[in-house]
């Protein structure tokens, strides 16, 4: 958006809002809460005098309806049934209704908030260049392991489970809270924050084990309508290695219809053992589902593809906004 000419591009600065502290957290922890937050909300009120559209990438706004049709904003599944029972604003069905439009993250948000506001799918990306395969070259395969990574609706419980009818090391990157108290001798758990930024690992490492791994490990809750692990199996693709991931329903896309892994069912810790198992003794289908996951990366999953339909969505928006 930056590059093109069609548009005046203003970044809105938060850190020139003052809110008493104390008011602002009463504030992010009930109105605002699952907004970008009471000072991003201000902002873009004040912004929005002087400005065609605003844009939140953290989601709808709870201020909406003080400048209707002006919110373009990121979703990333449906919101949960709680959410619109609760005080807080930005998923309130007269709130989202005053929206301008939603950029989705998944085929199932596209169709609940197109019932608000013009809604388009866009399919997330993978930094290519900084998850490239050819840019590792110590594989080191005399002591196989699996990677897993990451926090928001992990099942890391049933992983761990599993561990025991497998010959191979298994690899968390975690925090501490979700760690068991009890570890079998093939899991090596690396704490992580529960906040970003994270110092537990740094990406020429995190790179450097997914070049090195079997295959990575995302195990998940299995909550049907959250998108937790889409990031962590695009950089999976994007290294060329298989996907091993519990079937949460969410997604466009899976490793198994796609290829590039197997799905587990939810809490199934034997399917974790078979899978694993699987791609440690057929290192044929291991290469094969890392290539296929790769081509459909390089196909579907880049900075340049997603950048080209993010305009698109944008310009459409936009112009059946000006229709009206």
């Amino acid at each position: 958006m930056e590059k093109s000419d069609k548009f005046d591009i203003e970044f809105l600065k938060t850190n020139e809002i003052m809110i008493p502290r104390l008011f602002q957290k009463l504030l992010d922890r009930s109105i605002f809460r699952n907004s970008p937050g009471a000072k991003a909300e201000l902002s873009a009120y004040l912004a929005s005098k002087n400005s065609d559209f605003i844009y939140s990438v953290c989601g709808p706004l709870g201020t909406t309806k003080l400048f209707p049709n002006k919110v373009l904003a990121w979703t990333f599944k449906i919101p949960a049934p709680s959410l619109k029972k609760s005080i807080q604003l930005s998923y309130k069905e007269n709130i989202l209704n005053k929206s301008a439009g939603f950029f989705c993250l998944t085929p199932s948000a596209e169709s609940y908030f197109s019932q608000f506001a013009p809604s388009i799918f866009i399919p997330w990306c993978v930094d290519m260049d900084l998850f490239d395969p050819k840019k590792e070259i110590d594989n080191d395969d005399s002591k196989p392991f699996f990677l897993a990574t990451g926090k928001t609706e992990r099942d890391y419980e049933t992983l761990i489970k599993s561990a025991h009818n497998v010959a191979a090391e298994i690899r968390i990157i975690a925090p501490n809270y979700q760690k068991p108290t009890q570890l079998p001798a093939n899991i090596n758990w690396v704490d992580s924050s529960v906040d970003p930024p994270d110092q537990a690992i740094d990406y020429p490492t995190l790179r450097k084990w997914y070049s090195q791994c079997k295959a990575v490990c995302i195990p998940l809750t299995g909550n049907p309508k959250d998108t937790s692990g889409y990031t962590n199996m695009l950089e999976a693709m994007a290294m060329s290695k298989p996907v091993l991931m519990t079937d949460s329903g969410c997604l466009h896309t899976n490793p198994e219809n796609g290829g590039y892994g197997e799905l587990i069912q939810p809490q199934d810790y034997h399917g974790w053992s078979i899978s694993m198992n699987r791609i440690l003794n057929n290192n044929e289908k291991s290469k094969l589902c890392g290539q296929r996951g790769r081509k459909l990366a390089e196909i579907n999953f880049t900075l340049n593809k997603f950048n080209i339909n993010f305009l698109s969505a944008f310009n459409h928006i936009i112009a059946d906004n000006y229709t009206k």
